[in-house]
């Protein structure tokens, strides 16, 4: 027994190094990873459905782009009395029938990679070879003159790319310079530069020669500390995701992403914090299930603003909002639910925090500003006027004739003003805020009344709109600390009355165990398009989309620990074995 168990332990041993080791090769240090799980993916789809994609199409006809040439040379060559020389016209090329025969062992995971500098951003590829000798068949002529091979390894230099490999692997690398670099070390630079040589030529020739020395460099090292090592980048990776994005320290690479953009875009940047956006570590998981296609998200905020965000996001969702509109019968709605008053509290901190970092020179200034806002702005006055729950609801689409104002001329080409109807797809809503000053906002809508901007009728606010300025009529209600704004007279009139009747269990956990939900019924929403102006394609698209799509959910969870959590979750009618099934499905009826 105890030599079975020790197997099956070297057995996964094997197999999870032999998974990472292109992993051994990528520095610890990359900002952002992405990492494609093989094994995963094919467990959900096999290399065949692949090859008879859309996708997999185009892969295979630009791998044969140049076979197809070749054939077209090879029949073009007379045939004489010298058979050897005719041998030597032909190129010899083997088509590729299957993207797993291009050389690329496309059942090992992928990667890609950004290393940032001060001076590039190098956008690297890595892959596992499964036969070098098919992969050179494949490159094309082009490729080929500038092939040159080094020790173990080949490696072809373009513009501002490049590309190496030796019998295990293949890293692509592309070279980005940075705008600020240039900027600010031109003295120096002007001195590396060839005689004659023109700026944009000369960033292209570094770029080039500097990605030649990283890709050489990742090949070369043998890395102590490599990704592999890095225990943030294994414990994102979660159970059966087809893909992984770890990014390590988000708010210090949209700093560095601004400031390469040079003094032009970001101008009075200076260095100092450069997490100004308090998020640190961000990793996400793509999931291809049975009904649902998912990506899950977290972020982890810095210890600076976990306090402040806490505050903010630490409320659930009033019910009296919730229980507002029929859940079942719900196009789409969208919900946001924060502390209004601990908002206005923690705004000028966080205002310090931001702006304070990216606007170093004017630190004094944005402080005075936060404490003007904090004297002047009465906190708990305004989270009571708007609580900080709202909901938006979207009931319908109808058509509806619209009355439009337009000109036309006359036989002596004068013009006048001729009002016309047309019919138009217009939305049937409900937006709802939480409100703990009924008083006020009645007094609000009565002053309104006086001036004949609304029009008030069974406790019914009637909004006096021209036609021209909006295509529905808008009522509004307040009752139970919610400010209603509907589309619908007969929905305002229900709410007063507490005529309502509605099915509010499908989504209540949902909205209330999170701070922001974004829910659309893409099957009910697709079956109201109009679509007799939709091309042919575009009503396949469609027709495929109502068989197999149910509905779409964005969440945001509120704060635990110093982690946000977000997913996207996409659900099907599970007609398929899984959702990556019907997504190249889906690819390939939009193709044809």
């Amino acid at each position: 027994m105890k030599k079975i168990i020790a197997t099956l332990l070297l057995l996964n041993t094997f197999t999870v190094i032999q998974a990472q080791k292109l992993e051994t090769k990528i520095p610890e240090n990359v900002d952002v990873l992405i990492s494609a799980n093989a094994e995963n993916l094919f467990k959900l789809i096999n290399v065949s459905d692949i090859d008879e994609n859309a996708i997999g199409k185009e892969i295979l006809k630009d791998l044969n782009r140049d076979y197809n040439i070749s054939k077209v040379e090879s029949q073009a060559v007379v045939v004489d009395e010298n058979e050897e020389r005719n041998k030597e016209n032909q190129v010899i090329k083997h088509k590729v029938s299957s993207v797993a025969n291009a050389g690329v062992n496309v059942k090992a995971n992928a990667y890609y990679f950004l290393t940032k500098t001060d001076s590039v951003s190098y956008h690297n590829f890595y892959v596992e070879l499964k036969d070098r000798k098919t992969f050179e068949s494949l490159l094309y002529e082009r490729e080929k003159k500038k092939l040159k091979t080094e020790g173990n390894y080949s490696y072809i230099a373009g513009r501002s790319s490049f590309k190496i490999w030796n019998d295990h692997a293949l890293l692509l690398v592309n070279g980005s310079m940075s705008k600020s670099f240039f900027s600010d070390n031109k003295e120096r630079l002007e001195k590396l530069k060839e005689e004659g040589e023109y700026n944009y030529n000369f960033k292209r020739r570094l770029a080039r020669e500097w990605s030649k020395e990283h890709g050489l460099n990742i090949f070369d090292k043998n890395y102590s500390r490599s990704i592999a090592s890095n225990s943030k980048f294994q414990k994102s990776k979660k159970k059966n995701s087809s893909a992984t994005l770890w990014v390590r320290n988000y708010g210090e690479l949209m700093t560095d992403i601004f400031k390469s953009f040079g003094s032009s875009f970001y101008p009075l940047y200076a260095e100092g914090d450069r997490n100004v956006y308090g998020v640190e570590e961000v990793t996400a998981n793509l999931f291809f299930e049975k009904e649902d296609a998912r990506v899950l998200l977290d972020m982890a905020v810095s210890s600076d603003m976990k306090k402040s965000f806490k505050k903010i996001y630490n409320k659930r969702m009033d019910r009296n909002l919730v229980n507002s509109f029929d859940h079942d019968k719900a196009l789409a709605f969208w919900s946001i639910s924060l502390n209004t008053e601990e908002t206005l509290k923690q705004y000028p901190e966080l205002v310090n925090k931001m702006y304070g970092g990216i606007l170093p020179k004017f630190q004094e200034e944005i402080e005075i500003v936060g404490d003007l806002f904090s004297l002047v702005i009465d906190e708990k006055a305004i989270g009571e006027l708007i609580t900080g729950d709202a909901l938006l609801v979207l009931n319908d689409f109808a058509k509806k004739e619209i009355e439009y104002t337009t000109y036309e001329y006359d036989k002596d080409y004068k013009r006048k003003e001729v009002t016309k109807t047309k019919e138009d797809f217009v939305p049937d809503f409900t937006l709802m805020i939480g409100s703990e000053k009924e008083d006020l906002l009645n007094k609000f809508y009565q002053i309104g009344e006086k001036h004949k901007a609304v029009k008030i009728e069974n406790g019914v606010v009637e909004f006096v709109t021209k036609k021209a300025d909006l295509p529905f009529g808008l009522y509004s209600v307040v009752k139970n600390n919610v400010l209603y704004l509907t589309t619908s007279k007969t929905g305002a009139l229900n709410i007063a009355n507490g005529t309502t009747n509605f099915n509010t269990k499908k989504h209540n956990k949902l909205v209330r165990n999170n701070s922001t939900v974004l829910y659309v019924d893409v099957n009910g929403i697709l079956k109201k398009v109009p679509n007799e102006w939709m091309s042919k394609s575009e009503k396949e698209a469609l027709h495929f989309s109502t068989d197999n799509m149910s509905d779409a959910v964005f969440r945001v969870s509120r704060m635990k620990g110093n982690t946000i959590s977000s997913e996207l979750k996409l659900s099907t009618q599970g007609t398929e074995e899984n959702t990556l099934k019907l997504l190249l499905k889906f690819i390939n009826s939009v193709a044809k």
